[in-house]
């Protein structure tokens, strides 16, 4: 049934990039403005499927990165510290994602495991069975908000660790740029939902989805940054 539903999932999502080719390859024939409306339409639905393909997903981040580390240990690991009894029937998959980089080693690392270049060690991504245990674990982390990777059964120096769902890479770079236009204009609250990107100015404001760049400008009032590398 899982493999069905993920074949059918691919499928949607196939016919999707086919019907943005071909309507890119009559812009580029000249039909005009009317035409970028709609490819910018089927983007945004293509970038909205992408994301419920990733309704189960976890990231953890700023998690020191060792040689020869178990992922199944680590997020296992991990939920215990934030009070989450998490079985290893509970995860579909984990691994870290991202080209291998060398990162800054904290005063007091040992150094096993670690490089001694700049970078952050890579995500740890996390796929979860059900939706429920992913909503335990990220409610688990807002609980104990400021947790660190003290105690996990690492040699590398505590550091700060960050749970948070797994975003496209088109929603995290607009969650980078909203995020920084909130700092900007000092809004105090912004988050994500089920995949979706959520500012509020203060508390008792009303609450603005955000989907494009384009609603950065009018909910912010500022122009939005760029975000390529994020």
């Amino acid at each position: 049934m899982k493999g069905h539903f993920v074949t059918a999932a691919d499928q949607r999502l196939n016919t999707l990039d086919s019907r943005v080719d071909l309507l890119e390859q009559r812009l580029t024939e000249g039909t005009g403005s009317r035409l970028e409306a709609v490819i910018a339409e089927l983007r945004l639905e293509l970038n909205e499927k992408d994301q419920e393909l990733l309704e189960n997903d976890v990231e953890v981040t700023n998690l020191p990165e060792e040689n020869g580390e178990n992922p199944m240990h680590l997020i296992l690991s991990v939920a215990s510290k934030l009070g989450v009894n998490l079985h290893e029937s509970d995860v579909v998959s984990a691994e870290r994602v991202g080209a291998r980089n060398r990162w800054s080693r904290a005063p007091g690392d040992s150094g096993e495991g670690a490089g001694a270049g700049a970078g952050r060690p890579r995500p740890l991504v996390v796929r979860l069975t059900r939706r429920a245990v992913k909503d335990e674990l990220m409610t688990a982390a807002r609980v104990r908000r400021g947790a660190t990777s003290a105690d996990l059964g690492q040699s590398s120096a505590p550091r700060p660790i960050y749970v948070n769902e797994r975003l496209t890479k088109t929603n995290r770079q607009l969650f980078y740029q909203v995020r920084e236009a909130g700092r900007r204009q000092s809004w105090r609250f912004l988050w994500t939902k089920k995949g979706r990107i959520y500012a509020r100015q203060v508390q008792d404001t009303p609450r603005h989805w955000i989907r494009t760049v384009h609603d950065i400008a009018r909910v912010f009032g500022v122009a939005p940054t760029t975000a390529s590398n994020v």
